[in-house]
């Protein structure tokens, strides 16, 4: 399967390198691969580490082999099939040291050492779900929303870092099903999306450091995300 290799943007340069922390989490990392060559530079000696194993589904496993063979043997001369093809790879595109490939599902970026005596590879990989939106800004909790209060269903706005919400309810008695058109029609003019809305109604009821007010916790119709959990008869890699 041909890939198409893109330079990594200047933001993206982080990615090509292991995060750690809330940082692991907003983006989606799933873990990341070490590569080397050996001594001979023929050998492909890998070494792969976790980040968020919940993450690391049988679909993510397959797509991820799928992609390291293609690029050890795929082609007329595979930058991963050798050291001499690497080193002939960085110098033919010395802006591509560190470099991304994007599938439906995921992201993957490369970071390359073409120097004997180091590692040779590192593949960082991320889940589009959180990194897309992360990258698009989406993961920030806005200056403030509006939602709807569970308990009555009024329209309410809530300010970021503040507890408790503001009645916003203009006309009293108003059901459900029309302070949601109204808090929909509001956020789209301010930018907010669900998964924000949700994380900051959250905050505002149970506090801004609970997980739930983290809007990567969400799917794009503000439901909470559920992780992947791996089937029991996975195999690790």
């Amino acid at each position: 399967m041909a890939y198409e290799l893109l330079p990594a943007e200047k933001e993206e340069i982080h990615l090509c390198f292991r995060l750690s922390g809330e940082a692991a989490e907003r983006c989606g990392a799933i873990g990341y691969l070490r590569a080397d060559f050996g001594r001979s530079g023929k050998e492909f000696y890998t070494t792969w580490f976790d980040g968020q194993p919940h993450l690391k589904s049988s679909d993510f496993k397959y797509k991820f082999d799928e992609l390291i063979n293609s690029l050890r043997d795929d082609g007329q001369k595979p930058p991963f099939a050798s050291r001499d093809n690497h080193l002939a790879f960085c110098v033919a595109h010395p802006s591509m040291t560190c470099f991304k490939i994007a599938t439906l599902d995921y992201r993957f970026y490369f970071r390359l050492n073409p120097h004997q005596g180091t590692y040779d590879i590192y593949c960082f990989a991320y889940d589009n779900r959180y990194l897309l939106p992360e990258l698009d800004g989406q993961h920030a909790l806005p200056t403030g929303c509006f939602s709807i209060l569970p308990s009555t269903g009024e329209l309410i706005g809530i300010k970021r870092g503040a507890n408790g919400y503001l009645d916003v309810t203009v006309v009293k008695g108003t059901d459900r099903q029309d302070s949601r058109r109204r808090a929909d029609k509001n956020n789209k003019r301010l930018g907010v999306t669900r998964a924000q809305e949700e994380a900051m109604l959250a905050g505002s009821l149970f506090g801004w450091d609970t997980p739930a007010a983290k809007p990567w916790n969400y799917e794009q119709n503000g439901n909470p995300r559920l992780p992947n959990q791996p089937k029991k008869n996975d195999m690790e890699r």
